[in-house]
């Protein structure tokens, strides 16, 4: 049986390793022609960790990434709603986060897939066709076959409008703006992620290596029309004027051209990821808004459910499909559902002061345990 991968992403590089871990060789296409170290920064949780630790990274992660000994919201002085101990924000075996470039994640995957697995750069789906038992591709280049498809190509995913048309991006209303800014930070805010909240505005940011620091900012979409038509650079120090000195530092330390733009959104809950040996996985399948940091983490969960499962049913592949979606969707629309919501409170004055309010009412071990169930994967 021959298993196809579109999309060379964080999700598509993971499926491909656990499937070699699991017994099972696969070919990833991917639309690039090469992978260059792109994008900005992202939170591996640990959830996201104890997948990759399985497939024999996570050292080489950390050595390249920043462990992160706590996660907290603060105000914009950078004072936290609520203090807390590290270990609310790391599982039962302490494992932490890992703030990481995005880019250097996806070489890491992608080298050892070299060493493994088959992947084909320049390889830009444009459609599939059914034949007897076998799936024919087509792409800008040429064409392939396979006997299973898995889906992977993101938000946006070709695969998932070929199969279900009918799924709908949500606009959440903001914008994100996102940056590495080259230096250092000063000790006291080494190792820690932080999420300072002004009025409908938003500033995160963390170490993800020695001398390189990962930010992120969100706003309203009224703010997008405004950066765009003034110099976009200033215009997000203007709009964090008034927060810790640090924030405006770190937007001084980036270049403009590294600063990326996007939108918010999701995906519309679609009835079924899967239509015969076909299966959408990762945001292809349930993309969520960024709040909860758990985007490519669930990807990275997917890669090892969706491994396990076709290691079992093999091979009837529509089997091992629906037994991941019973497995994952839970899951999976818990933390869509709950991003989305979390966005919205955080930018309005009502939300904002409730969840102050239950962040300061809710015992340690309370949110230790919920923060654990999240963490948490099947052995």
């Amino acid at each position: 049986m021959k298993i196809g991968i579109i999309g060379g992403g964080i999700t598509g590089l993971t499926t491909a390793l656990a499937l070699h871990q699991s017994g099972i060789s696969s070919v990833v296409y991917e639309q690039a022609n090469e992978l260059n170290e792109v994008g900005a920064g992202l939170w591996l949780q640990p959830n996201a960790i104890k997948v990759l630790d399985w497939l024999g990274l996570k050292e080489e992660i950390k050595k390249q990434g920043k462990e992160l000994n706590k996660m907290e919201i603060t105000n914009n002085q950078l004072v936290p709603f609520k203090k807390i101990k590290s270990e609310v924000v790391q599982d039962e075996d302490d494992n932490k986060t890992i703030a990481i470039h995005r880019g250097r994640l996806q070489k890491i995957l992608y080298t050892e897939v070299l060493k493994s697995n088959g992947i084909q750069l320049n390889k830009k789906y444009i459609s599939h066709r059914l034949n007897a038992d076998a799936i024919n591709l087509q792409f800008e280049n040429g064409e392939d076959q396979v006997n299973i498809l898995l889906g992977a190509d993101g938000i946006h995913s070709s695969v998932r409008k070929a199969l279900f048309p009918n799924s709908p991006l949500r606009n959440s209303g903001q914008v994100c703006w996102r940056g590495i800014a080259k230096m250092n930070l000063p000790d006291a805010l080494k190792n820690l992620g932080r999420e300072a909240w002004g009025k409908n505005i938003r500033f995160g940011f963390s170490q993800i290596y020695d001398d390189e620091v990962y930010w992120f900012a969100v706003a309203n979409e009224e703010h997008l029309l405004k950066a765009n038509e003034l110099d976009r650079k200033n215009y997000i120090t203007e709009l964090f004027q008034s927060f810790s000195p640090i924030v405006t530092e770190l937007i001084a330390h980036t270049e403009s051209r590294n600063i990326h733009e996007a939108m918010l959104q999701d995906l519309k809950r679609i009835p079924l990821w899967y239509q015969g040996n076909i299966c959408l996985i990762g945001d292809a399948a349930h993309a969520t808004t960024p709040n909860m940091g758990q985007g490519a983490c669930q990807g990275v969960e997917d890669a090892y459910y969706i491994s396990k499962y076709l290691s079992k049913s093999l091979p009837n592949p529509e089997e091992a499909f629906q037994a991941f979606q019973e497995k994952r969707r839970t899951k999976v629309d818990y933390i869509v559902n709950t991003s989305w919501q979390f966005g919205k409170m955080a930018h309005s004055t009502f939300g904002q002061s409730f969840i102050k309010l239950m962040l300061k009412m809710t015992p340690e071990r309370v949110l230790s345990s919920q923060m654990n169930k999240l963490f948490t994967i099947d052995k």
